[in-house]
């Protein structure tokens, strides 16, 4: 379901509640796909409506892949609250705080990540994200041919030093073997901020967690929370699958959030 056909119901039971959270994956939902993770750009109107949400709601935040650091830097709004490597690390109090049970298997990154670099094929990026890696393969000149030979290859070396492959839309992560995603750290954000009501917004597998746990938050009455699924030419069948509504593509996201910060200065007036 397109999310215009639920502002009268689901959306409006969101914005009903007296303490709500936005929170929302950063690279296919505020910022376009791009190429080189690099060269990514949260998208100005999108900037200028979750800086503007902050007066309305009782919390925005951003859980994102990238390093917490690399995400507040390229989100670039104070005063949000910043989650990076998929949960596992937290922007706070001005500096960066790694998941105690992750910080112990950074010996163990250093070593894979030596490992990956020997398998490195031109036009793949190999990044050191402090508590994960991840290697990006877009830019390759076979994606497909790469992401089958060189799939089991990672996850044979990430089971040879303890660690776990995960994969993204053109990308294999590597991280360490906790009981932390993108769904955990909603949670987490919802408990830690005594919403009552939550939206989470995503677009890819590594979102299909949270946006989960949008789904068990509600059924469970612990908080009234709806996962938002941001759809694009790839985007992969879970997402769809798990997310309680739709938004077509990164524009469509804007005007969601246009949609949201108006209703949310409806109904404080």
């Amino acid at each position: 379901m397109h999310w215009q056909s639920a502002t009268s119901t689901l959306l409006q039971s969101v914005i009903s509640g007296s303490r709500v959270g936005l929170v929302t994956d950063v690279d296919g939902t505020i910022s376009p796909i791009v190429d080189h993770p690099d060269a990514a750009q949260v998208t100005p109107r999108s900037r200028a409506l979750l800086a503007d949400l902050q007066s309305h709601l009782a919390l925005v935040a951003v859980i994102s892949g990238r390093a917490a650091a690399d995400v507040r830097e390229r989100v670039g709004i104070p005063d949000l609250v910043y989650v990076g490597n998929h949960g596992l690390e937290w922007w706070a109090g001005g500096r960066i705080e790694i998941a105690p049970e992750a910080a112990a298997f950074r010996p163990a990154l250093e070593a894979a990540l030596d490992a990956v670099r020997a398998e490195q094929v031109p036009g793949m990026l190999v990044e050191d994200k402090g508590a994960t890696i991840s290697v990006h393969y877009r830019q390759t000149a076979d994606p497909a041919a790469v992401h089958a030979r060189l799939g089991p290859v990672f996850e044979d070396l990430a089971g040879q030093h303890g660690l776990k492959l995960f994969q993204g839309r053109m990308v294999f992560e590597i991280r360490p073997p906790v009981d932390v995603n993108k769904g955990s750290a909603f949670h987490h954000l919802v408990a830690r901020h005594n919403l009552d009501a939550a939206l989470y917004l995503g677009d890819d597998t590594t979102d299909v967690d949270a946006l989960r746990m949008a789904r068990h938050l509600r059924e469970t009455g612990a908080c009234y929370a709806v996962g938002l699924g941001v759809e694009s030419a790839n985007m992969p069948p879970a997402v769809r699958d798990n997310a309680d509504l739709l938004a077509s593509g990164v524009q469509d996201v804007e005007s969601f959030l246009s949609w949201l910060l108006s209703a949310c200065s409806a109904s404080s007036t």
